[in-house]
């Protein structure tokens, strides 16, 4: 099999979830051998572009001119925060000269946007779309999870916001292919005119090389948790319906006095506030964002982790990033029975897949808690299931696959065109 040529689009810098998928698939990519360049916006630099290397991926940092300062006002009107002029130009520039056989775009901010609606007619690159999340739609992640004074932001962008909603899904329409990260955002994407036979379903992956399971103890002593209480961990950059782990904890400590919950990612305003309401704020353990070396630790720490979900429609259509780590750490989880993560939980019997809300999720930490033989077994055989399914090399292997497929139809397309 030859070499490929690919360029990986960023919207976003290191901060973003999608980071993480973007990040080890393009790795493991360039690990198999191909030439993978990964473009994210800077954290830090207004003007300059760097580039650095890593285990063979070639990462390009461009300049944030205009994209951390513009970029903040223009997510809030319109949930686009991609417009860094210098940074489009420099996309653009990139696969103009680049000679790729695949563009990969993940999300579909202008930085990502405008280079593929610029240049796929006119080069031989293959353009592949990766939709992870429902931003715009009605019903979608925007909606249901908006910013404070959404409604003031929601009318003086209006037009913008239009133009938002319809970009998410003719993108998408317009790629040689797309890949999603769900059963569910595959439905989601038929059902919204992108053809079946282009879409793909690439889940996430866990990084069970850095994420192994570790001594329960001797985390704990390491990072000052207290030994013999019982710890409900959940971590994760997105925390809308951390709440829900919140009230439970309540409950649970009506019988378990000694349990905690440990969030571990940047504290969200209203979380102290919450458990303090509650009478639960001394059972709140906020370690904030942590370094990849510290992260298993923390995981390690957990009797039991937690993923909480609503019903609703941005939950039933993506696969969080944190069930990887918590496949890889070793340790069984509660969650909600929401979309495909909960389907692979209860099949695998890694878990427990509980009804959505306080009452069920509440339910399942308590039995979890309390059957320790069990919850052992299924945290060994989340740890197996992440090593024998989920590795991002496996994913990874998957999602070449599909290349090697888009690249051969379009070039019979070419052929009868």
């Amino acid at each position: 099999m030859r070499s490929l040529r690919l360029l990986f689009l960023l919207s976003h810098d290191k901060s973003c979830a999608t980071y993480v998928r973007a990040y080890h698939l393009s790795k493991e990519l360039a690990v198999r051998g191909h030439a993978v360049t990964l473009m994210i916006v800077s954290q830090h630099s207004k003007c300059k572009q760097s580039t650095t290397s890593e285990s063979g991926l070639e990462i390009v940092e461009t300049p944030n001119f205009s994209h951390d300062i513009l970029g903040r006002l223009t997510s809030r009107l319109f949930f686009d925060d991609g417009t860094g002029i210098l940074d489009i130009i420099a996309r653009i520039r990139r696969i103009l000269h680049g000679q790729y056989d695949v563009v990969h775009t993940f999300d579909h901010s202008m930085n990502v946007a405008i280079p593929m609606y610029f240049l796929r007619s006119t080069t031989k690159t293959r353009f592949i779309s990766d939709w992870c999340d429902v931003y715009y739609s009605p019903g979608g992640l925007r909606e249901t999870y908006g910013y404070r004074l959404d409604r003031i932001y929601a009318k003086l962008g209006f037009p913008f916001r239009m133009y938002s909603k319809f970009i998410e899904v003719d993108l998408r329409r317009k790629a040689d292919a797309v890949t999603v990260i769900s059963s569910g955002m595959s439905r989601f994407a038929v059902e919204h005119g992108v053809a079946g036979d282009k879409t793909f379903v690439v889940r996430g992956g866990a990084d069970i090389d850095k994420v192994r399971p570790l001594a329960k103890i001797w985390a704990r002593r390491n990072l000052g948790f207290p030994e013999d209480g019982k710890i409900v961990g959940f971590m994760g950059t997105f925390q809308g319906d951390l709440d829900i782990a919140i009230q439970s904890i309540v409950s649970v400590r009506k019988e378990i006095p000694n349990s905690y919950l440990m969030v571990v990612g940047t504290p969200r305003e209203g979380t102290r506030r919450l458990a303090e309401e509650l009478g639960v704020g001394e059972a709140l353990i906020e370690v904030g964002r942590c370094s990849d070396v510290l992260l298993p630790q923390y995981l390690a720490c957990a009797d039991v982790l937690a993923l909480p979900m609503r019903a609703n429609l941005p939950n039933e259509t993506r696969w969080p990033n944190k069930i990887g780590e918590y496949m890889a750490c070793g340790r069984p989880m509660v969650v909600s029975n929401v979309g495909d993560v909960a389907e692979v939980v209860a099949r695998h019997r890694i878990g427990l897949a509980v009804e959505p809300g306080v009452e069920g999720f509440a339910a399942g930490i308590k039995a979890l808690l309390m059957r320790t033989d069990a919850a052992e077994e299924m945290g060994t055989r989340a740890r197996e299931l992440a090593c024998a399914e989920y590795s991002w090399s496996l994913v990874a292997s998957e999602l070449e696959k599909i290349y090697l497929q888009v690249i051969a139809s379009k070039g019979v397309e070419r052929l009868s065109a």
